[in-house]
């Protein structure tokens, strides 16, 4: 019998005999229905040789339902069946960070569409970091124009000499989040305080605790200058940003970021160290949890909820019910969040950041990697929101590159976040995607070949050790992880 190739794979499917015509394609009929089994995102789609029939209990439904239709109908004999599907996650996110290298609209349209095809419905934009701030913005011009450029880049080995730099209009954000909602997809954008946030800091020198001009990075790594947690005015700053970068997201959710900041020119502010005194707290980290329910506070006033990244818990005082997403844990303090009652996240490291090479993150390891993280007790997995896959772009200069760095990766973890774990197959899974590809590439979209998914572990070791020598400064790291530890 033939198996239809769809990923991620559907979890329910019942072969019902017989062929599919290609005129059936010219009798498409959809329902909606009220199915308490279908859920918000669930859909029932069967496929008989005269006709095709669609029901979900919503457009969302009916939108992946043709985007396993899309993929089926890719394939030169299509047998009769019965899907019933519903994902295991809420939650199913992809990560593109636009400010170390900026893609174009087309290329992140490109990027979307193949999402969609995936059903992803979440798209984490991450717009400001230390090497560049990427929005537009009318109350802060002089952020566009001195933030949002660099004089060069030097990540690792690699050496450019050339301003690089540029930012998103507002009408092209617009534009970006409207294709996205098109295609039920939710727009999440990333405005990381306070640590990377350098770009910020080379245009409002107050904003640091220093009070010091310093240029826009042409490095990456963890920088010891954030912004000022003891300044009224930092705040004040921070909530005029963000009230106007709402205006152009209407997603309820909004990520603050939180990570890597160091904390040594806090411990030497005095308007820092009086602001700890003044509210009684223990310790820098405790203000960075104050600084950040501050803003949480502030988002809730807009009718929005924050995502922090997994850092933000070391202070012990993160506002309960906040979503936390876990990407590098080794106090599993992620783990005891969830096991608390919180939302949380997974974006492991070690499985699904998709900037690193296969020889180090080959699919195999990306794919058989549990979205539940160990320790997280049954009875609170359910405090597992999903998943997602980030993008970095240090090393990432083309969109040509991002694809082949992205997939196959990038829909392994969309079948992990929709399918069953019982269902979980990766070789199944290598050939499914493999079927597909065609599509994928029709999309604008062009994998790593087949050949370099999984290396050998022979090869595997030499070409991790290659990549870590050309592309990182040893210098660099060693100092960020110092400054992780301040």
């Amino acid at each position: 019998m033939q198996k239809i190739n769809v990923v991620p794979r559907p979890n329910a499917v019942t072969y019902t005999g017989g062929i599919v015509c290609q005129t059936a394609f010219d009798n498409v009929f959809e329902y909606t229905v009220s199915d308490p089994k279908l859920g918000g995102e669930g859909y029932c789609l069967k496929l008989e040789p005269s006709c095709v029939t669609i029901t979900a209990n919503t457009a969302k439904g009916l939108f992946y339902a043709r985007k396993t239709l899309e993929q089926l109908k890719a394939a030169e004999t299509i047998p009769c069946v019965t899907v019933e599907d519903t994902p295991r996650f809420s939650y199913r996110g992809f990560m593109l960070d636009s400010t170390r290298h900026m893609q174009s609209v087309e290329e992140i349209k490109k990027l979307v569409d193949t999402a969609a095809l995936l059903k992803f419905n979440t798209f984490h934009w991450h717009l400001s970091d230390d090497q560049g701030f990427r929005i537009e913005s009318e109350k802060f011009p002089e952020l566009n124009e001195k933030g949002s450029w660099r004089e060069g880049d030097d990540f690792g080995s690699r050496h450019v000499a050339e301003r690089y730099g540029g930012y998103y209009t507002k009408e092209e954000i617009k534009d970006i989040v409207a294709y996205c909602a098109e295609r039920f997809i939710e727009v999440i954008p990333e405005f990381d305080v306070p640590g990377h946030t350098t770009a910020l800091i080379s245009t409002y020198p107050q904003l640091s605790c220093r009070n010091e001009q310093i240029a826009v990075k042409t490095k990456q790594g963890i920088f010891e200058d954030i912004l000022c947690a003891g300044k009224d005015e930092t705040l004040k700053f921070v909530y005029e940003l963000l009230g106007e970068i709402i205006e152009l997201f209407p997603s309820e959710i909004f990520h603050i970021g939180g990570d890597e900041a160091p904390k040594i020119r806090w411990k030497e502010c005095p308007e820092c160290q009086a602001k700890i005194r003044e509210l009684g707290l223990e310790n820098e980290e405790e203000l960075q949890g104050w600084f950040t329910s501050k803003i949480i506070e502030f988002l809730a006033g807009k009718g929005k909820k924050a995502i922090v990244w997994n850092e933000s818990l070391a202070g012990g005082n993160l506002p309960e019910g906040t979503a936390v997403q876990m990407w590098m844990d080794p106090k599993k303090n992620s783990v005891t969040w969830a096991n608390r009652g919180n939302p949380i996240i997974n974006s492991d490291f070690y499985h699904y950041y998709c900037d690193y090479p296969y020889y180090m993150t080959p699919l195999k390891k990306t794919y058989n990697f549990s979205p539940v993280p160990k320790g997280v007790a049954p009875i609170m997995e359910r405090f597992v929101l999903g998943v997602e896959c980030p993008m970095w772009t240090e090393h990432v200069y083309s969109f040509e590159w991002l694809c082949y760095m992205a997939f196959p990766r990038f829909a392994a973890v969309a079948e992990r976040g929709w399918t069953k774990q019982r269902l979980c197959d990766c070789a199944d899974f290598e050939n499914r995607f493999t079927a597909i590809m065609p599509l994928i590439k029709e999309k604008g979209v062009y994998p790593a070949p087949k050949n370099e998914w999984n290396y050998n572990p022979a090869k595997r070791l030499g070409g991790t050790l290659s990549f870590f020598a050309d592309k990182i400064d040893f210098e660099l790291v060693a100092n960020s992880l110092k400054n992780m530890k301040k």
